[in-house]
């Protein structure tokens, strides 16, 4: 992993659910346990993901965000992330004490009712780019893509094991590579494409390839609509023309 150099204070936003999940499945075939029979595997990870940050990155200043239970999206569409499956019980249990182990780091804990982790993280971020710091996202969600610019960069800690995936830190001079648009087009990519882990549909009959080659006709979804009828290829054209 190539770490860009460092121009301005570095404040670190981590994705707190982004990384208890990926520390918990990290451990899926063999579960870390104490010797009350609890499910330890997630707070071990996080923690580790916490101390490899400092260790690695020396950040200047670092938050973790947490969702704060429903959000917006659930009351304008009922059906979002309507088809995931349910936190299983023994990571849920071991909340609380994730909750207490970045209080002992004496990080901060951010969330805010009515909005996702990602809605606050984002905001956070454009805030701190406009304050002269340099905010880095740590997360593996995509939908981070479209909030890299100059100053907010996206570091994807990645995950071990023999299937693991190295770390990724992403920047303006990368951000194309994930899906081959600049992060300006991310959005409208992802509405183009659907996301089918929040179970949000997409344009019928587009797929990744088809919403790169859209997108390179016209930087954005609205544009595609207006020009629906002279798309290419004409599934895309019919597509958008029918269900815009």
């Amino acid at each position: 992993m190539q770490i860009p150099p460092k121009t301005r204070p570095r404040l670190f936003l981590v994705d707190a659910y982004a990384l208890i999940y990926r520390s918990y499945f990290a451990f899926i075939k063999r579960p870390l346990m104490n010797a009350a029979g609890e499910n330890t595997s997630a707070p071990f990870g996080f923690t580790r993901f916490l101390l490899d940050i400092r260790e690695q990155f020396e950040p200047d200043y670092l938050a973790v965000v947490f969702d704060a239970g429903d959000s917006f999206r659930d009351q304008e569409y009922p059906e979002y992330k309507a088809t995931r499956e349910k936190m299983p019980e023994d990571l849920r249990e071991s909340l609380s004490r994730i909750r207490q182990i970045v209080e002992a780091f004496n990080d901060p804990v951010v969330e805010l009712d009515g909005y996702e982790a990602d809605d606050v993280i984002g905001t956070l971020a454009r805030q701190a780019a406009e304050q002269g710091l340099e905010a880095v996202i740590v997360s593996g969600d995509k939908d981070f893509y479209q909030l890299v610019q100059p100053h907010i960069h996206l570091m994807n800690p990645g995950r071990g094991g023999s299937s693991g995936v190295a770390a990724d830190w992403v920047t303006e001079e990368n951000a194309d590579v994930k899906f081959g648009i600049p992060p300006s087009q991310v959005a409208d990519y992802l509405a183009l494409v659907g996301d089918s882990s929040d179970n949000v549909p997409g344009a019928r009959g587009v797929g990744p390839k088809t919403a790169v080659q859209l997108l390179e006709q016209y930087p954005d979804i609205e544009r595609l609509i207006e020009n629906a009828d002279s798309l290419k290829p004409p599934r895309a054209s019919k597509s958008l023309s029918e269900n815009a």
